[in-house]
């Protein structure tokens, strides 16, 4: 909702943006693993919070990016479905200060528009992409990531961390 309800959301800045999806999935992610290490390894309690926290962080990021980059066959949602509902995500906070007077204007329009179409949804994925937002945003989120598997030093090696390792991978490298 805070998201939707962002007054100005081209103006919704990277901070904002962090807070919003650490407030919307990162805070899921880590009391569902602070949840694992109370019911069986308590000692693990603050890196397990933590990496969850980062993971969420993570995931959030490549699920946005996703929205720029999938198809929906792949995906089962529309491509440019945060565009449309006039979402403001990470690629494209990275990407505005790159921007053209042109690019700009387009996707002022785009959020100007009730109903944008593929058409503009598509010009406004392009603009993103070649103003380096998504690449720019996959880069910060790979350090959520490289943070996520820095959080379980303390675990012991073990099936458990290794599948705690690999959910990372599944995070980052996920298509749909």
């Amino acid at each position: 909702m805070r998201q939707l309800g962002a007054i100005e959301g081209l103006e919704f800045s990277e901070d904002d943006y962090f807070a919003l999806i650490r407030s919307k999935t990162a805070v899921l992610l880590s009391a569902a693993c602070e949840t694992g290490a109370l019911c069986g390894a308590s000692r693990y309690r603050s890196a397990l919070t933590r990496y969850g926290e980062l993971l969420g962080m993570a995931f959030q990021i490549a699920d946005d990016i996703l929205d720029y980059t999938s198809d929906s066959a792949v995906t089962g949602k529309p491509s440019g479905l945060d565009l449309r509902e006039h979402k403001v995500t990470l690629p494209l906070i990275l990407a505005r200060p790159q921007l053209s007077a042109t690019s700009r204007a387009r996707v002022e329009e785009l959020f100007a528009t009730d109903n944008p179409d593929d058409r503009l949804i598509n010009d406004v994925v392009a603009i993103v992409a070649d103003a380096g937002g998504i690449e720019r945003a996959h880069q910060r989120g790979e350090r959520f990531a490289q943070e996520a598997e820095e959080a379980l030093a303390p675990l012991p090696d073990s099936p458990v961390r290794s599948a705690l390792t690999d959910a990372i991978s599944y995070v980052m490298d996920r298509r749909s």
